[in-house]
């Protein structure tokens, strides 16, 4: 359904003498990625209000994208796979930055930030067969994930340490897009060999 809308603005677009037809797989492509992420953005917003939790939608969506945009890691094969797995993670976060309580608190979100640095630092970023990188990028990715990793990371534990909620929501989002990571970087290597 995406790629034909897609294909209908582009199509539009092309007729209109906006685009060029030698333009027309570019456009394609960032027309599908936009609505994807409109999509994905408004089931966050239909999530934030069915589960009360718009700061740890709004938290985890801040915190998520611009590392994932930098490490890579698992990509679903369809944007409706993408769409699925964005909403299952939010809703993920959501439970467990509501059932997180007690000494767990105190805990678990210096680990997970310490881990999800540490897997950041040694796997990321990671290629997928979709989104190939070349040495060029593939340096200037990781040198981005490490500082976006830290600059996060900087911002949950200071959260953390003034007992402020959106600092475990960081540690969350960071766990798991460090699984993310790891999970693509496994499975790129058993397509490959």
């Amino acid at each position: 359904m995406i790629q034909r809308i897609s294909e209908s603005i582009v199509n539009w677009q092309i007729k209109k003498n906006i685009l060029t037809g030698d333009q027309r797989a570019l456009y394609l492509y960032s027309y599908e990625v936009l609505l994807n992420q409109t999509i994905n953005v408004f089931i966050a917003g239909l999530i934030a209000i069915v589960l009360n939790a718009p700061m740890p939608v709004f938290v985890f969506l801040v915190s998520y994208i611009p590392l994932r945009s930098y490490c890579g890691g698992y990509h679903a094969r369809t944007n409706g796979g993408c769409t699925i797995v964005s909403a299952f993670l939010i809703v993920l976060v959501c439970l467990v930055e509501r059932v997180l309580t007690g000494e767990l608190t105190v805990i678990l979100p210096p680990l997970c930030l310490a881990i999800s640095g540490a897997l950041i630092f040694l796997y990321a970023p990671a290629p997928d067969k979709n989104k190939p990188l070349d040495e060029v990028e593939t340096i200037h990715y990781r040198k981005r994930s490490r500082i976006v990793w830290g600059i996060e990371a900087a911002i949950g534990v200071v959260f953390w340490c003034f007992g402020i909620r959106a600092g475990i929501v960081i540690a969350i989002s960071h766990a798991i897009l460090s699984l993310m990571l790891v999970y693509g970087v496994f499975k790129n290597k058993k397509v490959c060999d």
